[in-house]
């Protein structure tokens, strides 16, 4: 009895030996480093995807903030523009919409037209700048507005309005204001003959102009804003001497015969259109913009 009891403790000794002794063979350690390789490249694969996903999502977020940024923009700047008084010019690559923004707006009491004696005086209903004001424009040099009276087309804005010369038209330089009384001001003109308005507005409306604005893109420079320029009778692509803003970038050409900007006339059912059509490309991602702004002011 006492030999059995030795005989197995002495081959449980040498059980409890082997399994000390025993390991990975080679063939378990290439099946487990296969195993974990597989596993590796499939979570990379997929963190990679999820990154990248996310990255592009981002680009295209960024890209749609700036395009909705600078198309809102404007929007709102070509909504308020004087009516008839945007234009559209191509040139070397240069696509510009011109328009001059409403510094405010009146009901005339007294004009000179033609069939008066020329005058610079004008008696107007007070009214308000365009940021809730009673209007001011100085005096002199200090008042750089223009008024017009009925502009039906572009040529009646923009003929000869860089000059004081003329006596005979629809848009002259203001020299200053005053009150006559408390429903009524004077708006005093630049010139020094005296002036007569072509026509009467069946509304006896009358806009006060500030300086013009031209929303100007390019095949491989974004959209740019210029602005603070003298008015010329032809349009200028860009504008020279002005001050420019760059409101987008990553704007790309559609072709040459694609017009970015186009101005359909006023009709008897509406007035005033002017039709956008932008390509914003960035990193293969592509957005395109085309929207249709009605000018609700009438002459």
């Amino acid at each position: 009895m006492k030999a059995s009891f030795n005989q197995y403790f002495l081959n449980e000794n040498r059980h409890n030996l082997r399994l000390k002794n025993s390991g990975f063979t080679l063939l378990e350690l290439i099946i487990v480093i296969i195993i974990l390789g597989i596993m590796s490249v499939g979570i990379t694969g997929f963190i990679t995807l999820s990154t990248q996903t996310y990255l592009n999502a981002t680009e295209r977020d960024e890209l749609l903030s700036s395009a909705r940024f600078a198309v809102e923009r404007l929007n709102r700047e070509v909504r308020n523009a004087v009516p008839n008084s945007t234009r559209v010019a191509n040139g070397l690559g240069w696509h510009c919409l011109e328009f001059i923004p409403i510094v405010g707006s009146t009901t005339y009491v007294d004009i000179p037209d033609t069939s008066e004696e020329a005058s610079n005086n004008l008696l107007v209903i007070p009214f308000l700048d365009e940021n809730g004001n009673d209007y001011e424009c100085g005096s002199g040099s200090t008042c750089r507005d223009l008024v017009t009276v009925y502009p039906l087309n572009s040529t009646d804005i923009y003929k000869n309005v860089y000059t004081n010369s003329q006596d005979t038209g629809k848009v002259f330089w203001l020299n200053s204001t005053s009150i006559v009384d408390t429903n009524t001001w004077q708006l005093t003109l630049n010139s020094p003959l005296g002036v007569q308005f072509e026509d009467n507005s069946p509304t006896e409306r009358l806009y006060v102009l500030g300086s013009p604005v031209s929303y100007c893109t390019h095949d491989t420079r974004g959209l740019w804003r210029f602005d603070n320029y003298i008015v010329t009778e032809t349009q200028k692509t860009p504008p020279r001497v002005a001050d420019r803003s760059l409101m987008a970038e990553n704007l790309v050409a559609f072709d040459f015969l694609t017009p970015v900007f186009n101005v359909e006339g006023a009709t008897l059912q509406r007035n005033a259109i002017v039709s956008i059509r932008l390509n914003f490309v960035r990193d293969g991602e592509s957005i395109v913009f085309q929207n249709e702004i009605h000018i609700n002011n009438i002459p």
